[in-house]
């Protein structure tokens, strides 16, 4: 316990955090599960280095808490299942200002104990610059690709559009036309008959 005290007090010195990661048990009572060191390393990059971890046993589902004094504070960061080996990755997400933004824990079947880890933001893929086409379709391209049951033309036999006359779209209407027509002449020239035979008897 006392080379801890010194080895934080060091760490303190020369500029390293040092991150307590702990658990919550069914009393609210908080639980320590280790201490990391987070340093930066020659390079500049950020180093997670295992301190001390704690021998309990532990077992179902727990609220996870870290902290780094005066700087980072994460009160029951993630509510999980802990199990006894603790076989874990302490993930610490770092900006790039090399500050603790984010902490998590992975389970990993591999580790022997909990192992921590600095990960860094990565620029994700971005889609290609390209100028758009505007493609102008006739009636003819539209009715072609359109297909009777809504589904995509690709796989449909092609089909030649046939053009028709205007008699022929419309014979229908004008043979319907031309029976009423036909059936009010009829009609008003059989009452002009009867009309005119009636004037002539009298």
């Amino acid at each position: 316990m006392r080379l801890l005290r010194i080895f934080s007090l060091a760490s303190v010195v020369l500029g390293a955090d040092i991150l307590q990661l702990s658990y919550s048990d069914d009393k609210k009572d908080i639980i320590p599960l280790g201490s990391f060191e987070i340093d930066s390393g020659s390079d500049g990059n950020i180093t997670v280095t295992t301190v001390d971890v704690q021998n309990v046993q532990v077992s179902g589902q727990h609220c996870l808490n870290a902290e780094i004094k005066g700087k980072l504070d994460m009160p029951c960061f993630s509510y999980m299942k802990l199990e006894t080996p603790l076989r874990y990755d302490l993930i610490v997400d770092v900006d790039d200002n090399n500050e603790v933004s984010q902490v998590s824990l992975s389970y990993n079947e591999k580790n022997d104990a909990i192992v921590g880890m600095a990960r860094y933001p990565e620029a994700g893929p971005s889609a290609p610059v390209a100028k758009l086409k505007k493609k102008t379709k006739t009636y003819a391209d539209k009715k072609a690709n359109k297909n009777k049951d809504g589904s995509t033309a690709q796989f449909e036999e092609d089909e030649e559009v046939k053009e028709v006359s205007w008699f022929q779209k419309n014979w229908k209407m004008l043979l319907v036309g031309l029976l009423i027509y036909n059936a009010v002449a009829g009609s008003m020239k059989k009452q002009q008959q009867n009309t005119g035979a009636a004037q002539k008897a009298e």
